[in-house]
């Protein structure tokens, strides 16, 4: 025996007695209308008013009675299916996409926009339920948070780029209260001094004043960053700067130089070396570091290294910052410098007066302000500009 199929509820017993009446009166009116070929205008007109509609909407009715089955529950006032702004989907569609979107869309993966459509719409199939347009897909797609889209899809550094600067800028009150270092792989391919051949890019150790954005302290070297380097930048930092432009051959002046109170550097294993440590405790120097995936908190001395690379890039044998600058440059090919060749000597001293520019527009308030004077181990009378 067969089993009975059950008989569709077309809303005869659920609709309300207003809802009723309602459909009764528009069965009523617009079924006469509706077996006419024409209908005129003031037709129309005559049924909206006695409806309280427009004449459009009257149109309408006559052509879904048409489409329909005769019933006066044709007639009846439609839930709304959506709108603007709204879900036309079922329930087990919408949780089919949010399911996928979840699962498949946000992963570093990065399934295309389409690839998850078409992904969605095979479940969808095997479900029997609708497949959805690729532009609803798209549409709750750009309804997901940028911030989450980013980290899920990008990582954190991505999702950095979407959300504001927090926090407030280090409160330093005179020069070398705070110096930040960092280190960099020079963007150049340098040769030696005797058979001129690729010996590798050098690297970098730079150190900024926070409170005059003066560079204060500079290692250039083959090796890779390390204790060592962080030592020598150190005492760069406290030396005088003269002897070691003399032994440059450069005519320039370089004026910064003294202890610093505190050092503010990243996470880096050459910053908390024991070595570094104890001496700078030995010599009453802090040290304090960045919160870790935070490089934005050393932003003023990143600033001056993409500074210093970005003239770096103008010299023979650069590599520049990323291969879509470089094209088809050969790096190695075009390398004609060494450490010591009069054009590097010559560079050195554009850092240098890169540093000496950031002095200028505050020399008046350190010559003025007497707590400055007072400072340890600042030789102020060097220089009076600093």
């Amino acid at each position: 025996m067969e089993k009975a199929l059950p008989i569709k509820e077309r809303g005869a017993l659920t609709l309300s007695t207003e809802a009723w009446e309602q459909a009764n009166l528009r069965h009523q009116i617009i079924t006469p209308l509706s077996k006419q070929l024409v209908i005129g205008k003031l037709a129309a007109e005559e049924a909206a008013q006695k409806l309280g509609l427009s004449r459009r909407q009257i149109y309408k009715l006559i052509q879904r009675r048409r489409q329909g089955e005769g019933l006066v529950t044709d007639m009846a006032v439609r839930p709304p299916t959506g709108g603007k702004g709204k879900k036309r989907l079922s329930e087990a569609t919408e949780k089919v996409i949010q399911d996928i979107l979840r699962k498949t869309y946000l992963s570093r993966q990065k399934i295309s926009k389409v690839s998850i459509w078409r992904e969605i719409g095979s479940c969808c199939r095997e479900l029997g339920l609708k497949e959805p347009s690729l532009n609803a897909i798209c549409s709750r797609i750009s309804r997901i948070d940028p911030l989450m889209v980013a980290r899920k899809r990008e990582g954190l550094s991505a999702e950095r780029k979407l959300q504001p600067v927090g926090g407030k800028s280090p409160k330093v009150n005179a020069p070398l209260d705070q110096v930040q270092i960092d280190h960099t792989v020079v963007d150049l391919v340098i040769v030696d001094e005797v058979n001129r051949q690729p010996i590798g890019r050098p690297y970098l150790t730079i150190a900024i004043d926070v409170y005059s954005r003066c560079i204060v302290g500079m290692v250039i070297t083959l090796e890779a960053p390390s204790a060592t380097s962080v030592g020598l930048c150190l005492s760069h930092i406290v030396c005088d700067k003269h002897p070691w432009l003399e032994r440059m051959g450069l005519d320039f002046s370089w004026p910064m130089s003294g202890k610093p109170k505190s050092l503010y550097m990243d996470n880096a294993s050459e910053f908390k070396s024991e070595a570094l440590q104890r001496g700078c405790a030995q010599h009453g120097i802090h040290l304090h570091y960045r919160p870790p995936g935070q490089p934005h908190y050393g932003g003023i001395v990143e600033r001056v290294i993409g500074t210093a690379m970005h003239r770096i890039h103008e010299l023979p044998g650069t590599t520049f910052s990323n291969p879509h600058q470089k094209g088809g440059y050969n790096s190695e090919q075009h390398a004609a410098l060494t450490l010591l060749t009069r054009k590097a000597r010559r560079e050195s001293q554009r850092l240098a007066h890169l540093a000496n520019k950031r002095l200028s527009p505050l020399s008046c308030p350190l010559l003025e302000d007497s707590s400055v004077e007072n400072q340890s181990a600042l030789p102020f009378e060097q220089i009076e500009e600093w």
